[in-house]
């Protein structure tokens, strides 16, 4: 196998472990703002009929519970956004571990060099 298609196949498991992440995060974000937009529902009829708000009282509480939801959403993904810069240096050192496992361990000592050589290069791209 040549380190070029050694490289893709490790861009394409990336890849493919990458979408499979976003893909559950995604499923996940949704099925929570389904849940909320439900329980805000529910919320909005049983405030409504307890306070027996009239039409443009009701109207108010909808957007301010759309309001509060959007806010909080904007605080949630502050927060992800801030544990994803956490999230950096374990990546960056999980990558260099396994690309110390791909040269020392998988890759013949005789091929190690060209190895080298092409990270050396692939770091110069960047």
């Amino acid at each position: 196998m040549t380190s070029t298609r050694l490289w893709l196949l490790v861009l394409v498991g990336v890849c493919f472990l990458a979408g499979f992440g976003a893909g559950i995060y995604a499923s996940e974000r949704s099925q929570l703002l389904e849940e909320q937009a439900r329980a805000f529902g529910d919320f909005e009829r049983a405030f409504a009929a307890e306070f027996e708000l009239d039409p443009e009282r009701r109207r108010l509480l909808a957007e301010l519970l759309d309001h509060y939801n959007r806010e909080t959403e904007a605080i949630r993904d502050r927060y992800a956004a801030e544990n994803h810069m956490e999230m950096e240096p374990e990546l960056r050192r999980a990558g260099l571990e396994y690309r110390a496992l791909v040269r020392d361990r998988l890759l013949p000592e005789a091929q190690r060099p060209k190895f080298d050589r092409l990270m050396a290069s692939h770091v110069e791209t960047l």
